[in-house]
């Protein structure tokens, strides 16, 4: 307790210099939160860049020549549906379809009708304002397996039919044939409820379905008729595009190929386009950047040592005669080593809390950023002030007292 009143004495009693010890401890302190602040907030920005920058994926053919109007089999479907890796998924299946049950040979003057089998308004290029549903429904529907449908506006019009009428629905498929050819077949003939209307962006360059469905009521049509279900379509967004190389891994295990241009032309749904140029170049970026300033970390814990053993040195450089007073009064050179080592690690202390108000009120972070740049600064010019200071005490009180500056 001796040694402790003593070192709280003289940091009172050499105002100045402790002051100027503080100071330098402040700010190395608050170098140290920038520096431990730079790397935090790159790291932040990393996690948050999927938020920022999404990576959307879709199905082609392997030329990359078509992202719609393919066969995608059933089995790929549900992979990716069941997939970790991907959220947001839209799939889709073009029909044609016509009012009222009618036989295969009237087809050609009974199928007005552009159908699809969607998943999600997406699949249709169509957003939630574009659509007025019946009252108490939801477009949940569209991802379940129900009997119902989205009609537009204009065709119901036409054919005197309103919100919540029950309508029959004659629907055909298209078969993909040898040689690119292309049929068109029965599908289904089933009654659908009229959940909401449709109203088209007046945009000529897009064409959207008159006649929306479910996607899981037109599997379940194909599998009633004994016909492999096909999508035409399926895009999605990567759910975390951190994983990248996961997510890449897992389709190739699909059987889902790059898209290779020399390829011939073909439907089949069976590589994979990846947008994610952009978010690779600003990850990798990101990336560089935190590497370079944590290999800057051993650098800085070298200086921060230098800065405590210069600064003890300093600190007990113009105090040898003191220090030899009290050798020479019997306190010992372990004691009288410990007294100064305490005064310092008091000013490093209370240097190392105004560094971190300081850094606190400069930018914004948590505690444990401040603490750990506290303990860092400590643990590394604790060291060095010891070293300053065993290097004074190892000579004699007369050593001590000659030697030069």
């Amino acid at each position: 307790m001796y040694v402790l009143r003593m070192a709280i004495r003289n940091v009172r009693r050499c105002g100045c210099r402790s002051f100027l010890c503080m100071l330098i401890c402040a700010f190395a302190t608050l170098l140290l939160n920038l520096y431990m602040g730079n790397i935090e907030d790159l790291r932040k920005t990393l996690q948050k860049l999927p938020e920022a920058m999404e990576v959307s994926a879709k199905i082609s053919n392997l030329d990359g020549s078509m992202d719609q109007g393919l066969k995608i089999e059933a089995e790929l479907v549900s992979n990716l549906l069941t997939s970790g890796h991907v959220s947001e998924p839209s799939v889709t299946v073009q029909l044609l379809a016509g009012f009222g049950f009618f036989s295969q040979e009237e087809w050609q003057a009974n199928l007005t009708l552009q159908a699809r089998g969607v998943n999600s308004l997406a699949g249709a290029g169509l957003r939630q304002e574009n659509i007025t549903l019946q009252e108490g429904s939801t477009l949940d529907f569209l991802a379940e397996d129900g009997q119902k449908c989205l009609l537009d506006r204009s065709v119901m019009e036409e054919n005197g039919y309103v919100t919540g009428d029950t309508i029959p629905i004659t629907v055909y498929y298209y078969r993909y044939g040898d040689y690119h050819q292309i049929f068109c077949e029965p599908l289904s003939q089933c009654e659908y409820e009229i959940a909401g209307t449709v109203d088209a962006p007046g945009r000529t360059e897009d064409v959207y379905p008159e006649l929306i469905l479910p996607i899981k009521a037109v599997e379940n049509s194909y599998i009633r008729a004994g016909i492999p279900f096909l999508a035409d379509s399926f895009s999605f967004m990567v759910k975390n595009p951190l994983e990248l190389n996961a997510f890449k891994e897992e389709m190739h295990s699909f059987g889902l190929l790059p898209v290779s241009a020399g390829s011939e032309l073909h439907y089949e749904g069976n590589a994979l386009v990846v947008q994610d140029e952009t978010f690779i170049k600003a990850a990798e970026r990101i990336e560089e950047n935190l590497t370079l300033l944590q290999g800057f970390f051993p650098l800085i814990a070298a200086i921060t040592a230098g800065v405590g053993y210069l600064t003890a040195h300093l600190f007990v450089q113009n105090r040898r005669q003191e220090y030899a007073l009290l050798r020479s009064a019997g306190l010992g050179r372990t004691k009288s080593s410990l007294m100064f080592f305490l005064e310092y690690v008091l000013l490093a202390v209370c240097g190392c809390v105004c560094g971190c108000l300081c850094a606190q009120f400069c930018m914004s972070g948590g505690w444990r950023r401040l603490l750990t740049a506290a303990v860092i600064f400590l643990g590394c010019s604790l060291p060095g002030t010891l070293a300053a200071l065993i290097s004074m005490g190892r000579g004699s009180v007369m050593q001590i007292l000659t030697q030069k500056d």
